[in-house]
């Protein structure tokens, strides 16, 4: 899929894989429990819709999800 949709599940998982590296480096509990949710939540959606956007462990960018 491509266009303005694909577009937007891609910056979503952009800024959710910078919200999850944050939480991360933070050490931040509550915040990486949100932040996984919104990370499994954006993958999801793209493989429902065949959006390319990363893999699980490497985020988007690194590998692909289908």
């Amino acid at each position: 899929m491509s266009g303005p949709f694909a577009a937007a599940i891609r910056e979503r998982a952009l800024l959710a894989w910078a919200a999850l590296e944050e939480a991360r480096r933070e050490e931040d509990v509550e915040g990486l429990i949100v932040a996984e949710g919104e990370w499994e939540d954006v993958v999801r959606l793209a493989r429902a819709h065949g959006v390319q956007i990363g893999d699980d462990e490497a985020g988007p960018g690194e590998g692909t999800v289908r």
